[in-house]
């Protein structure tokens, strides 16, 4: 073994470095559980890949198949559901991680020198984690992945000079569309993992090189060193890693990540929200309208990263105590507050949609066009429908339920007259004619419903 290990030394260097950055490490004394966070964050970072390969052996990135190879993938793929909500729960662990893990580093003054430029890097690493949110939460092709995912475009586009080029790249035309799916998913399963793989080896690289600060010493006092990195400080990340997974592993059992209706571009009366953690940005989209809109959506949020961005240069205090940096930590403490309020409030401003019929899988491409036709022409809006259990629809009119109009009498001929002509047919003038839809989505309406009510027996 010892042979093996010199051989392996000698041309990869593998237990000079073991010995550099782990066994021969002696970080400074008093550094607890709180120096964990970017281990956890690491943690679900490795678990978010794992699983989003998973889902990317299954994944179609079209608008067609990408909604219905996602509940393929739950219904179909053993273990499916399960690791689609870990991805997707593991997205907000990733983000709270992220964020707890950049105010500890704040709090503490460990941004000073010399390690401003790890504090530059770990901004960075944020900024990649909430793109992997946003162009993560178009994929399922949904109505609240396309409706935010329209509202997110929409503010790129608020963006001074450069808004139109931006939006018109995001979209890949005027509007969110097909080439958006696609363009997503390659920022999304492409670019995104190559600049997080390479500016986290920077940041680790980083912390390597100028170590962790010690608790509440002033800068250029290290403190006296403690006990060395491994075995004492990894059991401690080996514990908090340990149990984030393990959160995370319960919340995706118990919980079922969430998968609204097909997307369907003309459902005007869609009241679209982001996710929570764009929920402050959101807000403030709500606050400043008009000649005010790129203030919220472009400059407030732009000038707070900046500020971020500039806080080791402009804090040039030697303190690293919060008790002894009463301006910052009181700034601090007001930023949390005030995004917090935002998200707060954002979330308490929920939309009131209505649960929409979703397809069955295994439908043909007539049917399909039967589903899309049925709710493009608003038909649940008077009738109700009964399907798997679940009831769609309203009970404010008096019109016939579908399921019991197909199931006891209706023929296509009548169905078809009576969409023609419910007047002449019916007698009624509640109802609309919908003469003006092709003979060919009418008859897809019916191929549709025969699909979910079959004719009794």
């Amino acid at each position: 073994m010892g042979r093996l290990l010199d051989f392996l030394d000698d041309r990869l260097g593998i237990v000079s470095a073991w010995r550099t950055s782990m066994s021969g490490k002696r970080p400074p004394a008093g550094i607890g559980f709180l120096r964990t966070l970017g281990f956890a964050a690491l943690t679900v970072c490795a678990l978010q890949f794992l699983s989003g390969i998973a889902l990317a052996f299954h994944y179609v990135p079209t608008a067609g198949l990408a909604y219905d190879s996602i509940r393929a993938f739950e219904q179909e793929v053993p273990g499916g559901a399960f690791v689609r909500s870990l991805h997707h729960f593991g997205a907000s662990f990733f983000v709270v991680l992220a964020v707890v893990h950049l105010a500890r580093v704040f709090f503490t003054g460990a941004y000073k020198a010399p390690r401003e430029f790890t504090w530059l890097t770990g901004i960075g690493l944020l900024g990649i984690v909430l793109g992997f949110g946003f162009t993560g939460y178009l994929l399922p092709w949904d109505q609240k992945a396309y409706f935010a995912t329209n509202v997110g475009t929409e503010i790129a586009g608020r963006t001074p000079l450069l808004g139109d080029a931006l939006r018109t790249v995001l979209n890949g035309g005027d509007e969110v569309g097909p080439p958006t799916l696609t363009r997503f998913y390659v920022i999304h399963v492409v670019l995104l993992p190559i600049a997080l793989l390479g500016l986290l080896a920077v940041h680790l690289m980083l912390i390597q090189r100028h170590g962790v600060a010690a608790p509440g010493r002033p800068v250029g006092d290290e403190g006296s060193p403690g006990l060395p990195y491994f075995p004492h400080h990894t059991l401690k990340e080996a514990i908090v890693g340990a149990a984030t997974a393990g959160v995370l592993f319960l919340a995706a059992a118990t919980f079922h990540a969430p998968l609204e209706a097909l997307a369907e571009p003309s459902d005007a009366g869609y009241e679209p929200r982001p996710d929570w953690y764009f929920l402050a940005a959101f807000q403030l989209l709500k606050w400043f309208k008009g000649p005010f809109e790129s203030l919220g959506t472009f400059w407030l949020p732009n000038l707070f990263v900046l500020a971020l961005a500039l806080v080791p240069f402009v804090d040039r205090t030697p303190e690293r105590h919060w008790r002894k940096r009463k301006l910052a930590t009181s700034l601090g403490i007001a930023t949390i507050v005030f995004v917090a309020t935002l998200t707060i409030l954002g979330a308490l401003d929920a939309p009131d949609n209505q649960r929409v019929l979703r397809h069955p899988l295994g439908c043909t491409e007539t049917e399909k066009l039967g589903y899309l036709a049925l709710r493009r022409a608003r038909c649940l809006e008077c009738h109700e429908l009964e399907y798997a259990g679940t009831r769609y629809g309203t009970e404010d009119h008096d019109a016939p339920r579908f399921d019991e109009l197909l199931a006891e009498r209706y023929a296509f001929s009548t169905f078809d007259a009576v969409l023609r002509d419910p007047e002449g047919e019916l007698g009624t003038e509640d109802m609309p004619a919908f003469d003006y839809l092709p003979d060919v989505e009418r008859a897809a309406i019916w191929a549709f419903l025969r699909k979910l009510v079959p004719e009794k027996q």
